[in-house]
């Protein structure tokens, strides 16, 4: 192989090298805005409502924020970023992907209620569902009634 060869193989071998283990950024978790209130729709000042996000295909752990509820009964929770390049992206696809039928895939994020010792609890409901964020949209609005 000539120099000049070698050279333009080695400059293409850098350069993939850098977009695979270059860190890209992503949106982890939405703005989300949640109201509590109670069964009258009363507001509940001071509940603790609890942020769970994750991004299954480019991390190995799940993160959370816990705020408690103004006089209004609001919270709200500031989107977050995360950051992976795409080895990381590649290996942690590939890990979720071994759990076969049970596996979760790309990012999600979920809101729920709790506190005072089982006192009080509930989660983020549409249509008779709890509430997944999967990636979109960037902002989201909650109301939760505490059962």
């Amino acid at each position: 192989m000539t120099r000049k060869r070698w050279l333009r193989v080695a400059i293409i071998v850098c350069v993939e090298l850098g977009v695979l283990l270059w860190p890209f950024s992503y949106l982890s978790s939405p703005r989300w805005e949640v109201l509590v209130v109670d069964k009258e729709g009363k507001p509940r000042v001071g509940a603790n409502v609890r942020l769970e996000y994750t991004n299954y295909s480019a991390e190995n752990a799940s993160h959370e924020l816990t705020l408690q509820t103004d006089e209004n009964g609001r919270v709200e929770f500031p989107d977050t970023q995360g950051r992976a390049n795409l080895m990381a992206r590649a290996f942690h696809t590939a890990l979720a992907a071994r759990k076969g039928i049970h596996a979760s895939f790309g990012r999600h994020a979920s809101v729920f209620v709790f506190g005072n010792d089982g006192e009080y609890e509930g989660s983020a409901v549409e249509n008779g569902y709890d509430v997944d964020w999967q990636g979109s949209p960037r902002s989201m609005r909650s109301r939760i009634v505490v059962r």
